[in-house]
């Protein structure tokens, strides 16, 4: 049995380059952004196409790739379609993550589908590029997106700058890769789990901000976390 699901405002235009069923978009060539991953007998990867508009969608694919419901522990389902879940939910709470535009699967194949936001690079990149005004600005609106997520018990399970992207223009920011999305039993576990994960991959960060995210990592959880300074955003002032 196939399950499919098309956001209403691309199934025309997914209809119209072709894509819109989960056989077509199987079949799409597949030059992989990057090497597939292979494990527990199955394999996942990435790629990507540009639509007639000239927009660009990653086309994600994966066999046998299976997690445990977190509601029902005795049923499996593809971790796309538990990053399909976290994509939704999330945007219904207004925490700026990548837009789907198609989740199916069939047979324990499954193809989740988002858009490429124009102009957006990683923040590892975006830091390379900007001066510290501009970075300090950028994670201090990260922080913010994190305490949303975390204060909801909701944890990224993949923390890391690849994962985060930003637009350098507007600084604004978008967090992707949600198949280790959970949720979890306190604030804190969930905060010091995202915390530790962008600590570990950002060495490219200045001492001052790495050492206000060792404070976060320290103190999640606190009832005085959410009173930690943080510098105020001159573009919203």
């Amino acid at each position: 049995m196939t399950v499919s699901y098309i956001a209403p405002q691309w199934q025309s235009r997914l209809d119209r380059n072709g894509m819109a069923g989960f056989d077509l978009m199987w079949a799409l060539p597949t030059e992989w952004v990057e090497t597939p991953n292979y494990r527990r007998g199955g394999w996942s990867g990435v790629t990507r196409h540009q639509l007639d508009d000239g927009q660009w969608i990653y086309v994600k694919r994966q066999q046998n790739q299976f997690r445990r419901m977190a509601c029902k522990p005795w049923q499996m389902r593809p971790t796309y379609f538990h990053e399909f879940r976290a994509l939704q939910r999330l945007q219904s709470a207004a925490i700026p993550v990548v837009e789907w535009l198609y989740y199916g699967e069939r047979d324990g194949a499954a193809i989740l589908v988002t858009l490429a936001p124009p102009g957006y690079v990683d923040l590892a990149c975006f830091a390379k590029t900007q001066d510290d005004a501009q970075l300090r600005i950028v994670m201090m609106r990260l922080l913010r997106v994190l305490h949303s997520l975390h204060r909801n018990r909701w944890q990224h399970g993949a923390c890391y700058p690849a994962h985060v992207l930003v637009h350098p223009v507007s600084l604004d920011i978008v967090l992707l890769d949600l198949e280790r999305f959970r949720q979890r039993f306190s604030v804190a576990a969930a905060a010091r789990s995202d915390f530790s994960q962008l600590l570990r991959r950002s060495h490219f960060l200045s001492p001052a901000i790495r050492a206000h995210l060792h404070a976060l990592h320290e103190r999640a959880g606190r009832r005085d976390a959410s009173a930690l300074p943080l510098h105020r955003d001159p573009r919203h002032a």
